[in-house]
């Protein structure tokens, strides 16, 4: 009997040193795998927050100059534009179109995503900008505009790093400019670039 009794116990610890040896490789299994799965999260989420910072803020700007200026045209014809902006507000793009005839002043503002046209307002010219003067005066040149694209490539490469961020399209004189504000970590630059040269007229840190 204390033979059988001795050999019983044995068994019964050697079976418990076995299962303690399985719990313990399935734990060590598991918090490796975790481990693994963590590190392979950790990688994508740089990965992830890498494309985030590289990515453009024009990024959802779906909208081309040209289909811009199309959608203004078809909302007040007969009417010559004077200035373009291309700006976000709460992180959406919008293009605001003003254009003018002989007697009024109009603005639109386009959703840059969407394409969604809003007429923002109408208003009578000064006297002294009426019956053609404001028109002859600040109509800008659309001919052979740079597109969007390039005119924000020539920009970031005139300050050497940065991203653009903000676009106004102008006229002084009888030249049709871009201005250009480019981002690079705590500050930016303004750059003005003629519209359909893509020549850099000017450059300046912004305050």
């Amino acid at each position: 009997m204390n033979k059988k009794l001795i050999v019983g116990l044995g068994i019964a610890c050697f079976g418990l040193i076995l299962a303690g040896c399985t719990d313990n490789s399935n734990t060590l299994d598991n918090g490796g795998n975790s481990q693994s799965s963590s590190a392979a999260d950790q990688s994508t989420d740089k990965s992830s927050d890498k494309n985030a910072s590289s990515s453009s803020q024009s990024g959802n700007i779906k909208l081309t100059l040209e289909e811009a200026i199309k959608a203004y045209e078809e909302a007040y014809p007969n009417t010559s534009i004077t200035s373009i902006d291309l700006d976000d507000s709460f992180g959406t793009y919008y293009f605001e179109i003003t254009g003018v005839d002989d007697d009024k002043e109009y603005e639109v503002r386009i959703n840059a995503e969407t394409g969604e046209l809003k007429k923002e307002r109408e208003e009578a010219l000064d006297r002294d900008e009426q019956n053609g003067v404001e028109r002859e005066n600040n109509a800008l040149d659309l001919t052979d505009l740079k597109t969007l694209d390039e005119i924000s490539k020539i920009a970031v490469d005139s300050v050497g790093q940065g991203e653009a961020i903000e676009w106004s399209l102008d006229r002084e004189l009888s030249t049709t400019h871009w201005e250009v504000k480019v981002r690079s970590g705590n500050s930016e630059t303004t750059v003005k670039i003629n519209a359909q040269t893509g020549d850099v007229l000017e450059k300046e840190l912004d305050d």
